[in-house]
């Protein structure tokens, strides 16, 4: 057998440590980590809050961020009484990371985990949601998944607000459809079908965090049927059936995620059956929400 030239040995070694190299560097990629924090409470929470500010509008107290901070209480609270919130109160979602061929045709790039959800903890309304992005780029672009869930309450989003890093607290209106302005698009889609290309433009929010609400309508579930809390044990007319939650869809830039994403409200209440509207749309009063 011929030996290889010297100086081909040479080219063959510096190729091996190149890619060796490169290799190494790519596995040493520092991950990005960042947490969001989201308060998931029932809109009853966020009826409790509210102030007149003008004839025909009422806005979220200050007492609002206060209670989401440090008002966690494990006692009764009044409607009277702002800056509390009673632990009942608050729920829990599925997160998760949008991930397929939905995800892409709505903006997503990169490669995303979720390392860890935190329930609130002590007087706090917060659930800790910690993420990192595996082979972070410039461009990289998360879309987190919260709720989409088969439940018998608290399905339907009423309430979505931010709370930026300096404390200021603003609420954003859902339009139930194309957004107008400033407000968050409310679309519908088909039990268990994903959303297209097409909805990616109704995306809107703030400080550098985009919303999408997915709704679904779905009929009944019967007793015994199969939903993703276990078998159903409940299904009667009016409140109370196993109904198809919304997916709240949020678009975070990497760039927002290194600086600090705002912090996300998220309210939410019933949905109920109508006769004269099938699987209608309509919901409980706001009066007849409280516990």
């Amino acid at each position: 057998m011929r030996s290889m030239p010297p100086r081909s040995l040479v080219l063959v070694a510096i190729v091996v440590l190149l890619v060796a190299g490169t290799a190494s560097l790519v596995a040493q990629q520092p991950v990005v980590s960042s947490t969001i924090r989201i308060a998931l409470v029932r809109q009853w929470v966020v009826n409790q809050h509210r102030v007149p500010l003008f004839a025909f509008e009422r806005r979220l107290s200050p007492e609002f961020r206060a209670a989401l901070e440090s008002g966690v209480v494990d006692r009764t609270v009044f409607q009277w009484q702002r800056g509390a919130i009673q632990r009942w109160w608050l729920l829990r979602k599925p997160i998760g990371v949008l991930a397929g061929p939905e995800a892409t045709a709505l903006g997503a790039r990169g490669q995303f985990e979720v390392t860890g959800v935190r329930p609130p903890q002590g007087s706090a309304a917060w659930t800790e949601v910690g993420l990192a992005a595996r082979t972070p780029q410039p461009d990289d672009v998360l879309i987190l998944e919260v709720g989409g869930e088969v439940n018998t309450e608290s399905q339907v989003l009423g309430t979505l607000a931010m709370i930026s890093r300096d404390g200021g607290l603003r609420e954003l209106p859902l339009n139930g459809g194309p957004p107008r302005g400033d407000g968050v698009a409310v679309v519908t889609a088909a039990l268990g079908e994903p959303i297209g290309a097409p909805q990616a433009a109704y995306f809107r929010g703030a400080s550098g965090v985009d919303f999408l609400v997915v709704r679904s309508s779905v009929p009944v579930i019967a007793n015994g049927g199969f939903t993703s809390n276990g078998v159903a044990d409940l299904a009667i007319e009016g409140p109370g059936d196993w109904r198809h939650g919304d997916r709240v869809l949020i678009r975070v830039p990497l760039s927002t995620l290194r600086t600090g994403s705002p912090a996300i409200v998220l309210g939410w209440r019933d949905r109920i059956t109508k006769p004269e509207t099938g699987d209608g749309e309509r919901m409980r009063p706001q009066a007849l929400l409280a516990p």
